[in-house]
């Protein structure tokens, strides 16, 4: 191990290496700055050797805490509290030599505080520093300018030694908190090419994603199309109107799912489906299958639902509009189909629907069929609610999905 270069293999960040050596390197300069100033200053000033010595003590004891401990915070704070306590004294209480030097300690010691302990200890040296310089200049400049004494050659050259290391601590200081920027830098550079990498990347897999979602929804459109296909065939086979009409509401139902598996695959966000567009398309697909002329009102904002919710309101909407083409009009009557949609809140939204039909109340053996039956269960699945006025539904219906 060198002397001016520690071993620190036992420490773990560039951070806590950095600082280490900081600390070890200040001690080393003080060990030998204070121990060759003692005996320089002795003919001049007995306190002022004394206070060498004691510096140079102190900075022997640390040496040791820290070759031991590693623990460099405890050694900055020692100094930080050394340097001033110690600067003050000599400032008021040593009248004969000059003290320029004491202030020049003073702003090392701020900068010291504030580079190796942190902000907040920074500022409280500058405060105590300053208080005591005010303190200084206030009450004791004017006795002490009387009293000092013309400085030796001993001395002189004590004051250039000392000026000497003050500015290459402090210029280390300096040094050091431009190498603990420069590196900052580059780590936060770092970063955030690595971030840019990792985001390129989830980028890509969402792409992916997208893509792969739009094709399983454009195979289940295809494959529902070919069932639909199948069914129609197979319909057009049978005689008895009663279930050719069975099967057109069967072929109707599978219509509506593939429809948004269609829709899916179309926009750019393949998990929600825009209402409006979607109910546009069914109704008037519905109303193209039914071969009747019905006048279709829309009247909707631009909500979303994804497919948890949009597979029951779809179906819920097939419904409506096929019991309307069923049971509210005669062959010759004017058919108008009115449906709104809108949000009642951030969780929800009203449906309406009505049609201008006469419809003919259900007789009571009808009461409990399935097509009824299947308004109330969709209806629970959206976690809503409706109210019946003649042909007029009324439904409230959760979405956390708009």
């Amino acid at each position: 191990m060198k002397l001016f270069t520690p071993d620190t293999s036992s420490l773990q960040s560039i951070e806590d290496k950095g600082k280490y050596l900081m600390a070890w390197r200040f001690t080393l300069i003080f060990i030998l700055l204070f121990s060759a100033m003692a005996p320089l200053s002795f003919g001049h000033s007995k306190v002022v050797t004394i206070l060498y010595s004691i510096l140079a003590a102190l900075s022997i004891i640390m040496m040791i805490f820290l070759k031991l401990s590693k623990n460099y915070y405890v050694i900055f704070s020692v100094y930080s509290i050394a340097g001033t306590v110690l600067s003050q004294y000599s400032l008021n209480m040593i009248p004969e030599v000059t003290h320029y030097t004491e202030c020049l300690w003073m702003f090392v010691t701020v900068v010291f505080a504030f580079i190796s302990i942190s902000k907040f200890a920074g500022w409280a040296f500058m405060i105590i520093n300053v208080l005591g310089l005010s303190w200084f200049t206030l009450f004791n400049l004017n006795t002490h300018i009387g009293i000092v004494e013309a400085q030796s050659l001993t001395s002189r050259i004590t004051n250039i030694v000392e000026i000497i290391s003050v500015f290459l601590v402090l210029g280390y200081l300096v040094n050091q908190y431009v190498l603990f920027q420069h590196y900052s830098q580059l780590q936060l550079k770092k970063l955030n090419f690595n971030l840019e990498q990792q985001n390129e990347a989830v980028l890509n897999r969402n792409k992916e994603n997208v893509t792969l979602i739009k094709e399983v929804h454009h195979r289940v459109k295809n494959n529902l199309q070919i069932i639909i296909s199948l069914l129609r065939m197979q319909r057009s086979e049978i005689k008895s109107e009663e279930n050719q009409e069975q099967f057109t509401i069967a072929i109707n139902r599978i219509l509506t799912m593939s429809l948004i598996h269609q829709k899916l695959y179309q926009e750019k966000e393949p998990s929600r489906v825009n209402i409006a567009d979607y109910i546009n398309d069914l109704s008037h697909e519905l109303l193209s299958v039914a071969n009747r002329q019905v006048s279709l009102e829309i009247d909707s904002d631009d909500e979303y639902a994804g497919l948890k919710t949009i597979v029951p309101f779809g179906l819920l909407v097939n419904e409506l509009i096929s019991n309307s083409l069923k049971h509210a009009y005669s062959e010759n009557q004017s058919a108008v189909i009115r449906i709104q949609i809108k949000p009642k809140n951030k969780y929800e939204i009203y449906f309406s629907y009505q049609d201008n039909g006469q419809w003919i109340e259900p007789k009571e053996e009808e009461i409990g069929s399935f097509g009824l039956e299947l308004i109330d269960v969709l209806t629970e699945q959206l976690d809503g609610s409706y109210k019946r006025e003649g042909s007029h539904y009324s439904f409230e219906i959760v979405t956390t999905e708009n």
